[in-house]
């Protein structure tokens, strides 16, 4: 077994030899400098700057950096160029108001065919596909928005309750549980697919992640020879399995709808529907067709998982931590409630609700990095959140600084969110920035912020051409799903049972995927008294009927 890992490192290393070989040349070339107007951490011959670099905490080192050399600084990864921005008017200058020039995807070494394929919208190139399925799902989020999602997050959220309150020790993996389902209803009326679709989401992150298959860092590897590259022979099967997936369920939700059983308040009713009024009665499509929308419903579905899941556990966490603005949510939740659920409808009425999830964002982005990026160009994008770097198109000049295409541009959403200019105390949790007059972000009506989607301090979404389309199940989910459980239960942090001492965790501990989910925590879960327990179990048992338990 151990001449397998020798010989692929005989072959690696004239590869990875190569490499630094012609870096040195261009190093050479250009005398060691690379005439570069920005600043930026010392460089060195080959390899640029990546020998400390954490691939686990990446975003503190940029941060750090930003601290020392400015809101916009330049450096490289194994000839890659980047630019970090830690500063929002940069950001949007060259992200939003030259979005035509800085709107590419660099290529994910360990994803196949990604940037010209139809398998990932958000990672695709500016390009046929890209502009179909975007299109369609912007379209389709926002249809769906104005009904406020037909009620599936209300109904999937009474499961979510009960199963906190039978099992409460296992929240870390019901919440990613609760976001399958609800995209999985959505998108094929299946919530039975929901733990699958979490677990594959995970999957999919991780294999897209700096921290992940070392491909992502050291490339030259993907270029093994298949019969000895276990990274190729993994993401094919994965991958796979994967497509085979969502066509089936594409293929069933057809039959469904061909027969008459196929809710309208689903996404595949809605491209059926459009398939129908477009002439095409008995919906026949070419394999290529029928994969090209499996895959657009499919995506969709699955970065909804990803996307909410962790701001959702960073949430419970945020409030066990802080149980003086849990008491003020959960005083403002009975005020408006009282004995019934939170709804969408309630919005409005629940600011204090809403800031405690907007500082959550900030506190503990899920998407740290803003771009998230490893050295050659690895990167992961969803078109529903930041976690995606821009890559310049064509040459271009900013501040006297030649862009020349290719350059990754990173805009680094932990520095953004702790410039104490704008955000005081930007290490601590303070949800009355956005309640309070005097605080930078504040905002009025309070009746409208804060909110996910828009207003001061709100670039968790992206940037210009490329932001994210999912900004309003994002609104809805963890509007409903933060103030449910915070009407249901009280959550305080964990006792050791021996010594009663509370339990300390490392709050900034997570699995280091391009987009985070904090690992499993301690949290004592308890319902807020017997009555809301038996009020938590009657309004599962009343919506048994919609679910599919």
């Amino acid at each position: 077994m151990e001449s397998i890992p020798l010989l692929i490192l005989y072959l690696a290393v004239p590869s990875l030899l190569i490499s630094a070989f012609r870096q040195l040349l261009s190093w050479r070339k250009n005398g060691g400098r690379s005439g570069k107007v920005f600043p930026g951490p010392q460089q060195f011959p080959v390899i640029g700057r990546v020998h400390d670099l954490d691939r686990f905490c990446m975003w503190k080192k940029f941060k750090e950096w930003a601290d020392i050399h400015g809101p916009i600084y330049r450096t490289s990864m194994l000839g890659q160029q980047f630019i970090i921005v830690s500063d929002e008017k940069i950001a949007e200058e060259l992200l939003v108001k030259r979005g035509n020039k800085y709107s590419g995807r660099p290529q994910i070494r360990a994803l196949f065919d990604h940037k010209t394929g139809p398998g990932y919208v958000a990672l695709m190139d500016r390009q046929d596909y890209w502009k179909e399925q975007r299109k369609w799902v912007h379209a389709a989020m926002a249809d769906f928005h104005r009904h406020h999602f037909y009620g599936v997050i209300e109904s999937e959220v009474r499961r979510f309750l009960a199963v906190l309150l039978i099992d409460p020790a296992n929240f870390h993996s019901y919440t990613r549980e609760h976001c399958g389902r609800i995209m999985s209803r959505l998108a094929w009326d299946d919530a039975t697919q929901g733990k699958e679709n979490g677990e594959s989401a995970d999957c999919t992150l991780g294999c897209m992640s700096v921290s992940g298959p070392i491909v992502n860092t050291m490339t030259p590897l993907w270029h093994i020879p298949w019969a000895l590259n276990p990274w190729k022979k993994f993401e094919r099967a994965r991958e796979d399995t994967q497509r085979a997936w969502w066509l089936n369920t594409f293929q069933i939700a057809k039959q469904r709808y061909l027969q008459g059983n196929l809710p309208k308040n689903t996404w595949s009713y809605r491209y059926f529907a459009g398939l129908e009024k477009g002439g095409n009665a008995t919906l026949q499509q070419t394999a290529k067709d029928e994969e090209f929308a499996s895959c657009m419903l499919g995506f969709q579905n699955l970065v909804g998982v990803i996307t909410i899941a962790g701001p959702m556990e960073f949430f419970l966490m945020a409030m066990s931590l802080n149980p003086e603005w849990q008491k003020k949510a959960q005083e403002e939740i009975d005020r408006v409630c009282g004995d019934r659920l939170p709804t969408t409808a309630d919005i409005p009425d629940l600011p204090t609700v809403r800031a405690c999830l907007k500082e959550t964002l900030r506190w503990r982005s899920g998407v740290p990095l803003g771009e998230c990026i490893a050295p050659n160009g690895y990167c992961f994008n969803t078109d529903f959140s930041s976690g995606v770097p821009h890559q310049c198109e064509v040459d271009d000049e900013f501040r006297g600084e030649i862009i020349k295409k290719g350059t990754i541009i990173l805009a680094c959403e932990w520095a953004i969110n702790r410039v104490p200019e704008k955000y005081p105390d930007p290490e601590n949790f303070r949800p009355e920035r956005y309640l309070e007059k005097g605080w930078p972000t504040y905002q009025e009506p309070l009746s409208r912020y804060p909110n996910m989607r828009e207003g001061v301090g709100m670039h968790t979404f992206g940037w210009g051409r490329r932001t994210c389309l999912g900004q309003h199940i994002v609104d809805d989910e963890m509007f409903v799903s933060g103030a449910g459980v915070l009407w249901g239960f009280n959550l305080n942090r964990k006792r050791c049972p021996k010594t009663g001492e509370v339990i300390e965790f490392d709050t900034e501990a997570t699995n280091a995927h391009v987009i985070l989910e904090p690992l499993p925590f301690p949290c004592d879960i308890r319902p807020r008294s017997p009555e809301r327990a038996a009020q938590i179990l009657k309004y599962y048992q009343d919506a048994r009927e919609d679910l599919q338990v």
